[in-house]
């Protein structure tokens, strides 16, 4: 079964962008030295929310995603430039970005391509950051916890954080890499509608049944559509630099 990016989009609507991940491209910005005019890509940026706090900066922010539903979006944010593209094929200019920046995308497709484009367009004077999850994260996640496939199926598609820093490395680049939670809470109710429309892409591999049998287990255990439901995500991060 593969992806369909344009439900994606659609689900997206229940995945706003959060405090912490909008700290988080800050924080990026920040270490690539970011400064007015230089140009910040969000690959695999989704509704262009992380790229607009780079016009903080005076940046130009630009969102490369291959989904038109998602770059229609971004395109409507005031100063973020969208572009309907995958990561493994940027058409953008060698070192013409001071940051290229992913978050929970590296995992679309190849993502040594991937990371070889991203370097192409930071070139020697940029910095590379990406937002991930390992193994542990899937198999111990909330949404794992109802639907008992989603950790053999992410474990699957993503690349395990020490096999990027050990690609980049390869590539004669400085790594750093480190460990962040975020602590989410939401209502039960919004909860369960975002798992129904597929809010993360991982929900378009289950079978049909599974997503049935998890929401009728979570209706179950959380009857009321306002009770407060908590979870953690972990995320691994990596700066690369070289």
């Amino acid at each position: 079964m593969r992806i369909d990016l344009e439900d994606l989009a659609e689900g997206y609507s229940h995945r706003p962008a959060s405090a912490p991940g909008l700290a988080r491209a800050r924080r990026a910005a920040v270490s690539a030295g970011v400064r007015p005019g230089d140009v910040a890509v969000d690959i695999g940026g989704g509704r262009g929310r992380h790229a607009a706090v780079w016009l903080e900066h005076s940046a130009r922010p630009v969102v490369a995603d291959p989904s038109r539903g998602m770059v229609n979006i971004a395109a409507r944010l005031p100063g973020v430039t969208a572009i309907r593209a995958v990561a493994q094929a940027l058409p953008l200019r060698d070192g013409s970005a001071r940051l290229a920046y992913f978050h929970l995308s590296i995992h679309y497709g190849d993502w040594r391509r991937a990371l070889d484009e991203a370097l192409r367009i930071v070139g020697r004077d940029g910095e590379c950051w990406i937002w991930t999850m390992g193994e542990q994260h899937h198999r111990e996640s909330f949404l794992a916890r109802w639907f008992p496939s989603v950790g053999d199926i992410d474990a699957a598609r993503f690349p395990e954080p020490g096999q990027i820093a050990e690609y980049l490395q390869q590539q004669r680049c400085a790594v750093e890499l480190g460990k962040e939670t975020e602590s989410k809470v939401s209502r039960a109710g919004a909860w369960r509608d975002a798992v129904a429309a597929r809010f993360v892409s991982t929900l378009q591999l289950i079978p049909a049944e599974e997503l049935a049998r998890g929401l009728e287990g979570f209706d179950a255990e959380h009857p009321d559509r306002d009770e407060p439901v908590e979870y953690v995500l972990t995320f691994d991060w990596l700066r690369a630099i070289r």
